[in-house]
């Protein structure tokens, strides 16, 4: 054996994600734009997007053909992929069509006839042999099956009332409802009410949109509480109403009163702390509201919290990604704080791996991950004393030469960046971006990794991981050891390092078994929090894109717990970024109308707000 010490290991690397096509992408979830004469009242228009137009995933009530939630789904879908690169909100658009994924936004405009395909702007262009759209020129486009979605939308479910004739549930009937359930239920001891939280998705109800178009919000909710849980057990939110849009938790289920602190990277220590995580939450999150009112109050003191409710996809939002990301799941500063923290040694276990192989520990290499376009390596060790968890870590290079060659060299290669996977106590996953001194960091670096489905390409942690890891550990031959034992391998190896490289890396057959044994763990943890498993979106990060689409009035409305009428008689009284409610289409940007939307609370004498006199 050459001199090469197995002992000097390196540094956390780049992500164990493969992002597959499709797996990460912006959804526009659009809703109704008519609005209420005064609060209470009933919507009047129609709700377009996924489910517009079925009410519990059925076929639709008019037509009784076409599953119109489906329908929808596939056509944004479809013009995301194939139009959203020149005619979506944050591309140059050509001409005025910047709204591509926006169904309600094509209907008014003119660009989609409901119920008349051939007489759409956009299924024309779309079919037309001469000057099509896409540009002939343009590699991605849609497939014959695609026009034929399209069609069937534009004929059958465009502009179909769905439930934008949803009764108007008011903040006092929703604040009544907790009280009653807080005070009254019986289940609920006068002990454990201090640590009862509610969510809500009653804005989405309020928009126009059914059931089975909020079901991904639901599952997105579920999922995220217990992917942000240290405590054993999966919990799903309970819900209290009839129509399932409102749901309680008890904090201790996820660990999280417990006190919550922000630490702070750039100074290295915490900087703030919070009597419990959900106050942490609520104090990050620009859209929690002190309600007021005399159940308010009620609810206010039996609790314990100014903040007893907060929007559901709000809160995907913010607690999916850095800072609240890892200060929730209190991820340390580096690799390997994390790592003492589990009592694990990766250069001790892989010294132990290499000269008595207990198979504690599993490496495979690879030409093509599907994320880098350089060499990966991933690597497995158990838990000590918890059979139930895994740690996983890779390895990534900003190229393939020298130190880099994990082909020629399998043991002492140097990396540049690192992801790392490790299962929750529930059996979920929680993930780490690290550099490479093994430091903490939210985004990986692009030049190392990328997202392909996101708009920028940025990996981050999170959200991105979460969004592809939607099944778990996902299956990937291993190279390095098949090219070995089939004397193809780019090393000169020796026998003494050919019997490490085999105790290191196991065969394909072996380390598909880890594989798979880690992700059937995940998705019975997915299963109890009453998640459906697979699927071609990801909940939480599909709740994650849709919240960040443009703002249009009634959803504004729907949001600050207002009519549509209301606001637009009001918006004077607001914020001059909120004026392009009453103007356009499409609205203004969510990250506009999230900086307003703090003191448009204020002034609309909602509740209070930290922009509150």
């Amino acid at each position: 054996m050459s001199q090469r010490t197995y002992s000097i290991i390196p540094l956390a690397a780049a992500a164990l994600t493969l992002f597959t096509a499709g797996a990460c992408k912006t959804v526009v979830l659009p809703g109704n734009d008519s609005g209420d004469e005064t609060e209470g009242t009933e919507g009047t228009d129609s709700a377009t997007g996924p489910g517009a137009g079925s009410t519990d995933g059925g076929t639709d009530g008019q037509t009784g053909s076409a599953n119109c939630g489906e329908l929808s789904a596939k056509t944004l879908d479809i013009l995301d992929v194939n139009c959203s690169k020149c005619h979506g909100p944050d591309s140059a658009a050509l001409g005025s069509i910047n709204y591509i994924t926006n169904l309600d936004a094509l209907i008014k405009n003119g660009k989609v006839v409901p119920g008349q395909p051939n007489n759409s702007a956009l299924y024309r262009r779309m079919a037309a042999t001469m000057a099509p759209m896409p540009p002939e020129a343009e590699t991605q486009r849609p497939t014959d099956d695609d026009l034929r979605v399209v069609e069937q939308w534009i004929g059958e479910c465009a502009g179909v009332t769905g439930c934008g004739d949803n009764p108007w549930i008011t903040r006092s009937a929703v604040i009544d409802m907790i009280r009653a359930d807080l005070l009254n239920t019986q289940e609920i001891s006068a002990d454990a009410r201090p640590f009862i939280r509610y969510f809500s998705l009653v804005h989405l109800y309020n928009y126009g949109w059914c059931s089975d178009q909020i079901d991904i919000y639901r599952h997105a909710l579920s999922k995220l509480v217990n992917s942000l849980s240290n405590e054993i057990k999966v919990v799903a939110p309970t819900p209290i109403d009839p129509d399932n849009l409102i749901f309680r938790i008890d904090i201790r289920d996820y660990d999280w009163d417990a006190p919550g602190n922000v630490l702070d990277p750039t100074v290295g220590s915490v900087t703030e702390t919070f009597k419990d995580t959900w106050e942490l939450i609520a104090a990050k999150d620009p859209y929690a509201i002190e309600f007021i009112g005399d159940s308010a109050e009620d609810v206010k003191q039996a609790t314990g919290t100014k903040f007893f409710l907060l929007q559901a996809d709000a809160f995907v939002e913010v607690a999916a990604q850095p800072p609240l990301y890892h200060d929730v799941l209190r991820i340390p500063l580096t690799r390997q704080e994390l790592e003492a923290s589990f009592g694990i040694d990766v250069e001790a276990n892989i010294q132990e791996e290499v000269d008595t192989n207990p198979n504690r520990v599993a490496r495979g290499a690879f030409h093509d991950s599907g994320v880098s376009e350089n060499h990966r390596v991933i690597e497995r060790h158990d838990f000590p004393n918890a059979s139930n968890r895994s740690y996983w870590i890779s390895y990534d290079f900003g190229s393939n030469a020298g130190d880099a060659n994990v082909f020629v060299d399998p043991f002492n290669f140097v990396e540049d960046g690192s992801e790392i996977i490790y299962n929750l106590p529930n059996g979920l996953q929680g993930y780490m971006i690290v550099d490479e001194f093994g430091g903490r960091i939210d985004d990986a670096p692009i030049q190392i990794v990328q997202d392909k489905n996101a708009p920028d390409g940025v990996v981050r942690n999170g959200k991105s991981c979460m969004g592809c890891h939607n099944v778990g550990m996902i299956n990937k031959d291993d190279d390095l050891r098949w090219e070995v034992d089939e004397n193809l391998g780019e090393g000169d190896f020796d026998d003494n390092e050919l019997d490490a490289i085999r105790a290191l890396y196991p065969t394909r057959d072996d380390f598909n078994i880890l594989f798979s044994l880690d992700a059937d763990r995940f998705n019975l943890a997915v299963k109890a929090a009453g998640v459906p498993l697979g699927g071609d979106k990801e909940p939480i990060v599909t709740v994650f894109n849709a919240f960040d689409e443009d703002v249009a009035l009634r959803r504004a409305a729907a949001e600050l717990w207002t009519t549509e009428t209301t606001l637009r008689e009001k918006l004077g009284q607001l914020s001059p970024d909120l004026d392009n409610l009453g103007k356009n289409q499409t609205g203004v940007r969510r990250d506009v109308f999230s900086a307003a939307f703090s003191d448009a609370i204020c002034q609309l004498k909602v509740g209070r707000t930290k922009a509150c006199p």
